[in-house]
């Protein structure tokens, strides 16, 4: 008996001891309910809030622009195609090409012709000191006029071509003079042509293609300054696109700014959060605003650095519009080979190629110094007429004419008889020059092989450095394009934190400076995500670069014409 009264004293104290347990515990999750049913019903009230009880966010430049009708939407082909119509600097290295041209033709001014005229008159009066000189009266007296013409024109060949055509008329009072006044002509043709020395190559004929090398050289650097700029402006096109992107990041960070301050006012005012969260709120927002503000300034600040880029103008309507890019930054992938990427990038690099056209130029001055070190053998030809006329004389004994009838007459009868009495001359010479020492030729040859071997080391440092260049763009590529999937990836990833973080603030399970921490996160992620989207379209737009593959077909033709379009040259 006494076993089981012991028994069922225990089991009577467990009993009661359980009954206070159960109704210690009960109570605790429905006054945990009644603490938690005022935040409820505010979280209730956040859901169902419209967004008009928020502060209005401010409008971006594109959406301001869009509205006033001051927006200019450009494709990224748009906009590059103004800007090689329109780049000063690209104009600058148009008119290079017309300075090459005009240095072209003076190089062929060697060959112009030379017409040379003279006219003069002559006297000369003497003493009567010789019998064969002494005059019919008084003192000798000579007067002469004369009025010759010369013609010389270098050839081709290295030789020289001249002619002359020479006339006078002379008065004298000599005993001896067949006739007064007398009429002189003669007409001489002489050519020079060089046997060895000038006869492949001289100074004229080398300046000619060293002029031309020299125009291939600058249409290679206004190709690599079309490309550079296409590089550019469209560079700068899609840091555009990024400044836009990340001006609406910024501002959807200060919407969850603003909610977030909204939400924790609420709540302060039913008790479930205590008043400094409403000051964390303000102080992060108000941060936020900063940096939209400093978002806003670097558009404005971009659309000038494309508005240089694209115009020449400086009252050009562009000044006065807001570039909208067209062109979405979505991921495209390009792929290419390393070993394509550096064979097209050694065929096609205008660096190259202007190392090529030294090594010609240097091959011509080589060429040219070694011709002037020969012996110099030249053959000279020479052929002429003359002609003579005057009035009939006649011989004091005999009574008799004293010229030919044919002889008798003025100037014109001088003329005719060039061609008709077969008073004729001609030679044929050769003239030999023989250096005995080139001292100075022979150290400025020396020199130039010297240079041209530098060129050529030189162009293969250029082609070491094109492949590691090409290496880098490749490998940046493949980086660029890894850290975008991370990105992305870091993106959702905080975007599923922050609904996380979002959910356990509502249950009462987080703080306020949580939320804003989680939110500030999910900001720079969208960031980091946009800067390596646009950083990969930008290692793509450097390797095209480097490859040389970024200028078009008919880019060079449009940036041709663009020296043409400076309005103040006009």
């Amino acid at each position: 008996m006494k076993q089981g009264s012991a028994l069922s004293k225990w089991i009577s104290t467990f009993g009661i001891i359980s009954l206070v347990l159960t109704l210690t515990i009960i109570p605790a999750p429905v006054i945990m309910a009644q603490k938690l049913t005022p935040d409820a019903q505010v979280q209730e009230t956040v859901k169902k809030s419209p967004d008009e009880d928020l502060p209005p966010l401010p409008s971006s430049p594109i959406e301001i622009a869009e509205k006033d009708g001051t927006a200019l939407r450009l494709s990224l082909k748009d906009i590059t195609k103004l800007a090689l119509q329109n780049n000063l600097d690209i104009a600058i290295s148009d008119t290079n090409e017309q300075l090459y041209q005009q240095k072209i033709i003076a190089t062929f001014g060697n060959y112009d012709p030379t017409l040379t005229a003279q006219l003069g008159v002559s006297s000369q009066i003497s003493a009567n000191t010789n019998l064969a000189t002494a005059a019919t009266q008084g003192n000798p007296k000579n007067d002469r006029a004369n009025w010759n013409f010369g013609f010389s024109q270098n050839v081709r060949t290295g030789g020289q071509l001249q002619a002359s055509w020479n006339s006078s008329r002379s008065d004298t009072n000599t005993s001896f003079s067949l006739f007064s006044p007398q009429y002189n002509s003669a007409m001489t043709v002489q050519f020079t042509q060089p046997l060895w020395r000038n006869l492949r190559i001289d100074s004229n004929r080398g300046s000619i293609k060293l002029a031309n090398l020299d125009l291939e050289s600058n249409d290679s650097k206004f190709r690599q300054k079309v490309t550079e700029t296409i590089e550019n402006i469209q560079q700068q096109y899609w840091n555009l696109v990024s400044a836009i992107r990340d001006y609406d990041i910024k501002r959807s960070s200060v919407n969850l700014g603003q909610i977030t301050l909204r939400d924790n006012k609420k709540k302060v005012d039913v008790g479930t959060l205590a008043p400094i969260s409403i000051t964390e709120a303000q102080a992060d927002l108000k941060s936020r605003e900063l940096n939209l503000i400093s978002s806003e300034e670097q558009i404005l600040r971009q659309e000038n650095t494309v508005r240089q880029l694209v115009t020449n103008d400086k009252s050009a309507e562009i000044w006065t519009k807001v570039i909208v890019p067209t062109d979405e930054p979505d991921f495209i992938e390009y792929k290419i080979d390393l070993g394509t990427a550096i064979e097209t990038a050694l065929k096609k690099r205008p660096e190259l190629e202007q190392y090529d056209i030294q090594l010609r130029q240097a091959d011509i001055n080589l060429k040219m110094t070694e011709n002037s070190r020969k012996w110099q053998f030249d053959v000279n030809g020479q052929f002429g007429t003359t002609g003579v006329a005057g009035p009939q004389t006649y011989s004091q004994i005999t009574g008799m004419p004293t010229i030919k009838p044919e002889l008798v007459g003025g100037i014109g009868t001088a003329y005719k008889t060039n061609f008709t009495q077969g008073f004729t001359n001609w030679q044929v010479s050769f003239n030999v020059s023989v250096p005995l020492r080139t001292r100075n030729l022979s150290s400025q040859y020396a020199q130039q092989k010297i240079q041209k071997q530098q060129t050529v080391m030189n162009r293969k440092a250029q082609e070491q450095s094109i492949q590691v260049e090409i290496r880098n763009a490749v490998q940046k590529l493949k980086t660029n394009r890894q850290q975008v999937e991370t990105a992305k990836m870091q993106t959702q990833l905080n975007k599923e934190q922050l609904d996380g973080e979002v959910k356990r603030f509502e249950a009462g399970l987080s703080e306020s400076y949580r939320v804003l921490d989680r939110q500030n996160s999910l900001a720079q992620a969208q960031n980091a995500e946009l800067v390596n989207l646009i950083n990969y379209k930008l290692s793509v737009i450097a390797l095209q670069k480097a490859m040389n593959i970024l200028l078009e077909s008919n880019d060079f033709e449009l940036a041709k014409g663009s020296s043409g379009n400076v309005p103040d040259l006009k």
